[in-house]
Formats: C-alpha cells, sequence, structure tokens
C-alpha cells in the first residue's frame, strides 16, 4: 500500500512540475516577444482579452508589418491566405491551431486606419464564433506600444476547459509579436541564443 502511495505521489509531483514548467516557459516566451500585460475573461459565451505590448521599431514600421497579415507563420497561426484586398480594406483566410490539435480556418477582414494609428478586424461568416479586435498603436519614437482588444462571442460550445481556450487566444497573440519581431528583425538580449537551449 505505501508502494501505491509513493508512485502516485510522484505521478502527482511529475505533473506539477510539468505544469509549472509549461508556465514558465509560456511567461518566458511573451515576455521575450515584447507582453507586457494581459487580461483573458469571460462571460457566459463572451471572452474578452486586453494585451499590452512594446516593440522596438517606430510606429509606421510596426503598423506596416501587421498590416502584412499574410507574412504571419507560427505554432499557432498554420497559414495566411489574401482573399481579396481594396484601398485599406483587406480579406483574408487564416488557418488556426484551435483546441485538441484541430486547425480552424477562419476568414477575417481588416480594415487599417493610419491616420488613427489603428487596425481594427472582424471575422466574417464563422459558424462557430464571431471575433471583433482593434489594434490602437502609440508612437514612442523607437518604440511602438500596442493597445489590443478583441471580443469573441462563441457561437457554438466547445467541450474544452477554459484554459485551453485562454491559450489559444493568448497563444495567437504572442505569435503575431514574435512574427512582427521576426519580420522586423528584432533581438532581445536573452532571446538570441535561448530558443537553441536544450
Amino acid at each position: 500500500m505505501k508502494t501505491t502511495f509513493r508512485i502516485l505521489g510522484g505521478v502527482v509531483v511529475l505533473a506539477i512540475v510539468a505544469v509549472v514548467g509549461w508556465h514558465y516557459y509560456q511567461l518566458r516566451r511573451a515576455r521575450q516577444a515584447g507582453l507586457l500585460t494581459e487580461n483573458i475573461t469571460h462571460d457566459g459565451d463572451l471572452w474578452k482579452a486586453d494585451f499590452t505590448a512594446r516593440i522596438p521599431a517606430p510606429e509606421q514600421t510596426v503598423f506596416d508589418a501587421i498590416k502584412n497579415v499574410e507574412n504571419t507563420h507560427s505554432d499557432q497561426v498554420k497559414a495566411v491566405r489574401v482573399v481579396s484586398q481594396s484601398g485599406n480594406k483587406k480579406t483574408v483566410d487564416m488557418d488556426i491551431a484551435g483546441p485538441g490539435g484541430q486547425v480552424i480556418t477562419t476568414e477575417l477582414a481588416f480594415e487599417y486606419l493610419p491616420d488613427e494609428k489603428k487596425i481594427v478586424y472582424s471575422t466574417v461568416n464563422n459558424p462557430v464564433l464571431e471575433t471583433q479586435a482593434v489594434y490602437q498603436l502609440t508612437d514612442e519614437g523607437a518604440s511602438t506600444f500596442i493597445d489590443y482588444h478583441q471580443d469573441t462571442h462563441m457561437l457554438q460550445s466547445l467541450p474544452v476547459p477554459d484554459g485551453v481556450i485562454k491559450q489559444v487566444i493568448r497563444g495567437i497573440f504572442v505569435s503575431q509579436l514574435e512574427t512582427l519581431k521576426r519580420q522586423l528583425n528584432i533581438t532581445t538580449p536573452d532571446s538570441s541564443d535561448s530558443d537553441e537551449d536544450p
């Protein structure tokens, strides 16, 4: 009986260490990407996400990089294809890594408002969710402050824990930051060789 409790205790400790390690890794990844604050909440089927970030590049450069959403590619965002483009509007199909390893393709409509330093987007004809989001950029000279707000209304309930949905929302934003930094050739002092560490 004591052996069973020791084995069970060992398994629980390993699970806790794995969860803590994964959480630490995600925090470090977010910090390297420039994430400053995050708040993801939901009330029923309405999810709200607020993030702030700082990218060490001029505002116009960051705006242009976000505008080129089709260049986004990461673990969370698998592919982006331009469906149509006219003036300050663009519609894309985006393949996103969803819960349980599923790839979710969603159509997004972007509108670029350079005079307001703002980019807005929303989902188009998505049977699972409706999302509206805003990037508000603030020029800080050599860097750009990003204030991001997203409202997502789940039209169908997903049989996954809330934590999984939060990770998907957070992961997509962090992936966007990582893509921005990659496009702009920005490295942080602790990211130059940290990704290569075992």
